[in-house]
């Protein structure tokens, strides 16, 4: 059984955070990546191999790096329309991460556009089939996605984002104001928008240095330059 089996689940906690200025001051990723990206060191005399995973960590981590760095810039900002919308692909980063730990050969699915696939490379798979995976480790990961497609997709929640309730007059009627510019519906969007964040860049994190441990530093006591793990 792969060891990230056993990653902890939490519900989503908005306790965390004293106000919306707090909970957006913690979206930052700091060094966090370029933390993950030093496990490489130090390097081998002549130089560290490659292989097409070791291309799909490097891109990940400066992948995760943009877009928890733009989230953290939309998010103070108070710009829910980008957020959730890059929270989404956020996640999908993540689910990607997860699906290619267990099978390192997918890579090769993502190395050329489908249309110039080799035909001894694996095919691709649907985002659907990716979160079915992912949910071995994450049980509401599938719950988390369908909520952020809801507002990537301008569903619902996309669509009443830019106008808020008021009070009702002496005859029932509801004011409702529409927000012209990007704002944060409420208090309570703003934390889960952050805490989703917050989970999500844990998540990463944890997978990307499992994806190190497993694929990468073994490179350094590799004889060739060139070396292609095989799935299991």
């Amino acid at each position: 059984m792969p060891s990230h089996a056993a990653t902890p689940q939490k519900m989503l906690d908005v306790g965390q955070f004293e106000s919306v200025e707090d909970a957006v001051s913690k979206l930052d990723p700091g060094s966090r990546y370029l933390n993950i990206a030093e496990l490489l060191f130090p390097l081998p005399p002549g130089g560290m191999p490659t292989n097409v995973q070791f291309y799909f960590w490097a891109a990940m981590i400066t992948r995760s790096e943009a877009l928890q760095g733009a989230i953290s810039r939309e998010a103070k900002a108070s710009n829910p329309q980008a957020t959730f919308v890059l929270l989404r692909t956020f996640l999908e980063s993540l689910v990607m991460v997860m699906y290619v730990l267990d099978h390192p050969r997918y890579v090769g699915a993502l190395m050329d556009h489908p249309r110039n696939r080799a035909k001894d490379a694996p095919r691709r798979r649907t985002m659907q089939s990716l979160l079915s995976h992912a949910a071995k480790y994450a049980p509401n990961i599938k719950e988390v996605y369908a909520e952020l497609s809801e507002f990537a997709h301008f569903g619902s929640t996309a669509l009443w984002t830019s106008h808020v309730p008021g009070e009702r007059d002496e005859l029932g009627h509801l004011s409702v104001t529409w927000q012209t510019a990007p704002s944060w519906r409420n208090d309570e969007q703003a934390y889960i928008a952050c805490a989703h964040t917050l989970e999500l860049a844990d998540g990463m994190d944890f997978y990307l240095r499992e994806f190190t441990e497993r694929y990468i530093v073994p490179l350094r006591k590799a004889p060739a330059a060139q070396t292609f793990a095989t799935d299991r």
